[in-house]
């Protein structure tokens, strides 16, 4: 006679049922962002292209979306303190040149130069402004899930901070970073990305040591992608322990789909994932690992 199944294992059935059906809406982001995108303290212009890519990835930590070069923010008052590290940048340029015929032609030159954010300067008379965008007034907190969230912490000697306009977990300093609530698209959607990061902590080689934490994988390889799914399952499990599901499953699923495609849709990743996730949502709620055999496939 079969044994009963666990609750995490119909969690992760459901998903797998989910995935097999193929009606999975595209992933999202869950939060909006902290400022707007990034834009020339001088000119006023939003950058483009490859300047707005780095810029947007190097500004994650802070709230103004302004950027300049040392000049243009001494030139408006401010000061860059000492020890702030610039972002490069890169200006294509139209010339004009003569060749040896005396011909005149044009062309473009490839000119770099570093900016500072905003925050990163001290003003005399007030930083400059911008539009924020407006965070949610309806936020709610879960007193079953903060409770699992503060307890971790805690026992795990784990810093949890707010801000910015990324969601990550530092395994060089051991602590996870998000946005505010209010900036999520619900109260239900914080949860689980703080559960998602909280999953990835588990890894650390003072924990489960998974060595899609443990050791250096670069984004989209096996072990990298690997690890994603073990976050958002973890993340899901924790939802399903504090009630938060069903609202968040499908974006669970559509995400952990997309990390699935990066792997050729093997199903021995599934539930390798799922098992390993599953003693890393009871470490989190347990603090410590259950003396539990990983599922086939392991």
């Amino acid at each position: 006679m079969s044994s009963k199944p666990s609750p995490y294992e119909v969690v992760a059935q459901s998903i797998i049922t989910a995935l097999e059906s193929g009606e999975i809406p595209p992933w999202r982001k869950e939060w909006v962002a902290s400022g707007v995108v990034p834009t020339s303290l001088s000119t006023g212009k939003p950058y483009k292209g490859t300047n707005r890519f780095l810029l947007t990835f190097a500004g994650s930590m802070y709230a103004s979306p302004l950027w300049g070069t040392y000049k243009q923010i001494e030139s408006q008052g401010g000061q860059v303190r000492k020890g702030e590290r610039s972002t490069p940048v890169v200006l294509w340029k139209p010339v004009e040149r003569e060749n040896s015929d005396g011909e005149k032609k044009k062309g473009m030159i490839l000119r770099h130069f570093n900016v500072f954010n905003a925050d990163q300067a001290d003003w005399a008379d007030g930083a400059p402004t911008y539009e924020k965008p407006e965070p949610r007034t309806d936020v709610e907190i879960s007193e079953s899930a903060q409770r699992i969230i503060d307890t971790y912490l805690t026992e795990e000697g784990l810093t949890m901070k707010h801000g910015g306009d990324r969601a990550f977990y530092s395994i060089t300093s051991d602590y996870v970073q998000v946005p505010e609530i209010g900036y999520f698209t619900s109260n239900e959607a914080y949860y689980s990305t703080v559960f998602h990061e909280l999953g990835h902590s588990t890894g650390h080689k003072t924990r489960l040591a998974r060595e899609g934490v443990t050791e250096g994988h670069v984004f989209g390889d096996e072990i990298y992608s690997e690890e994603e799914l073990v976050a958002e399952f973890t993340a899901t499990f924790l939802c399903s322990e504090t009630g938060i599901l069903p609202s968040v499953v499908t974006n669970s699923t559509a995400y952990i789909k997309g990390w699935l495609k990066a792997l050729k849709d093997d199903p021995k990743i599934l539930v390798r994932a799922s098992s390993r996730a599953q003693k890393a949502a009871e470490y989190i709620i347990n603090g410590k690992q259950e003396e539990t055999t990983e599922g086939e496939g392991e």
